[in-house]
């Protein structure tokens, strides 16, 4: 087996803002390249409206009081500064991709667009226009539909992860209902900021002039003396029913098969770490249980793949894939038929060593290169991870044995939500 590789470099250096903020920083000095991540409490947790905290995220930094959304688009693209952003239920996430000569120029901007946000009518109507129909057409996919129709049967609408938005939606946004949104959560001050690349003393110095404001924004000093470190309470994921749930879309030429449940357990337990070779036997690589016999054996599908994810507060474990329509009973058989197979018998030791493998080299691949490093340690601030699941993961790997993994399997693989979307009858 390929020997664990050093827990060191996944902990990033540290640099303190003149305003007492944390820069955390992945230095390769052979790159030309920077990515900046810009991180907030920004989520979809903390809207009072559907689809807001979508909308501010698509929405900050494309114009700003000093430079229109032309005079924005310029700025970047002649530099060619790519940025990506994210929103998830608990952050909202902005980052910046950029060869090193050109930070002089960004950064300035950066602090222009966090504390002079502009969010005029036609931008807001693109968006709008945009994402009611990214809505509409998410509607028309299978696999869409299953995955709203798995977290509210798992959660309950009146939790962030179990709600979703409808078209119609949309239609309850204003401009001022963003801006106040972006006014609010993307404050600069209160952002988890990360460099990787070409992070040199000049580059900090930079951060220390442009990315550590000390002030809030004055546009409204009621939505600026607000806060939104503290985390809102999540109502407590509720009963769902383990019998099959069915939902149709006309036309529909697939269907999508999603299998799943909340896990009982902490992402800092060993036996968390031990689930996650479970699931990889199970459904996590090209050569698992699930792949080769729904697809390989039975073509059933192209493609079937089993995973965790962790939430603040939960992890969700599920099965997905999409099916030929005929086949979509015999596939969530067969599924069934793999789970039985983990329940009752103990992998062999052949198996689990090519498990371990594949473990072991995918991991070394997702810290492979600092830009890897950073995006890493943001999804692990992001859900408040520590490097504490990366050591029982390594364990895991190395000495978990197929008894474990057989008692795991029976008291968590079991009492699954099943959901299948498919062409109406």
């Amino acid at each position: 087996m390929l020997q664990p590789p050093s827990i060191a470099p996944l902990v990033p250096q540290q640099h303190t803002l003149p305003n007492g903020n944390r820069l955390h920083f992945f230095p390769n000095n052979n790159l030309g390249l920077v990515k900046l991540d810009i991180t907030v409490e920004a989520g979809s947790r903390y809207q009072h409206l559907k689809c807001l905290a979508h909308a501010a995220n698509q929405l900050i930094g494309e114009a700003t009081t000093s430079h229109d959304a032309r005079q924005m688009a310029e700025v970047l693209d002649f530099r060619g500064i790519v940025v990506e952003r994210m929103i998830d239920v608990c952050v909202g996430n902005v980052s910046f991709y950029f060869l090193r000569r050109y930070a002089e120029d960004l950064f300035p901007l950066i602090r222009e667009m966090y504390d002079a946000p502009l969010v005029t009518q036609p931008m807001f109507d693109a968006y709008v226009a945009k994402r009611r129909q990214q809505l509409a057409t998410g509607f028309q996919k299978t696999s869409y539909v299953a995955r709203n129709r798995f977290y509210e049967e798992l959660y309950g609408l009146d939790h962030p992860l179990g709600t979703y938005a409808m078209p119609d939606d949309i239609d309850a946004l204003t401009p001022d209902a963003v801006t106040d949104y972006i006014h609010q959560h993307y404050r600069l001050a209160n952002a988890h900021i990360a460099l990787s690349g070409m992070v040199d003393d000049e580059l900090l110095s930079l951060a220390d002039r442009h990315l550590a404001p000390s002030h809030t924004h004055s546009h409204n000093q009621a939505l600026t003396q607000s806060s939104n470190t503290e985390e809102p309470p999540l109502p407590p994921p509720h009963s769902h029913n383990q019998a099959l749930t069915q939902s149709s879309i006309p036309n529909a030429v697939q269907s999508t098969i999603r299998i799943g449940r909340i896990l009982p357990l902490a992402w800092d337990s060993p036996d968390y770490a031990r689930f996650m070779v479970l699931n990889t036997v199970l459904g996590g690589y090209f050569g698992s249980r699930l792949m080769s016999n729904i697809r390989e054996d039975k073509g059933f599908t192209y493609g079937i793949y089993s995973t965790t994810q962790i939430y603040r507060g939960s992890i969700v474990f599920y099965i997905t894939a999409d099916v030929a329509v005929e086949a979509t009973q015999a596939a969530v058989d067969e599924v069934y038929k793999e789970i039985d197979r983990l329940r009752q018998e103990p992998i062999s030791e052949e198996e689990l060593e090519r498990v371990r493998n594949y473990m072991m080299g995918d991991f070394i691949r997702s810290i492979d290169g600092v830009f890897e490093l950073s995006e890493r340690y943001r999804q692990m601030s992001a859900t408040h991870v520590t490097e504490q699941l990366t050591t029982n993961l390594l364990d895991a790997i190395e000495n978990v044995t197929p008894e474990q993994l057989q008692t795991l399997a029976q008291p968590h693989l079991t009492d699954l939500l099943t959901v299948t979307v498919g062409p109406s009858a």
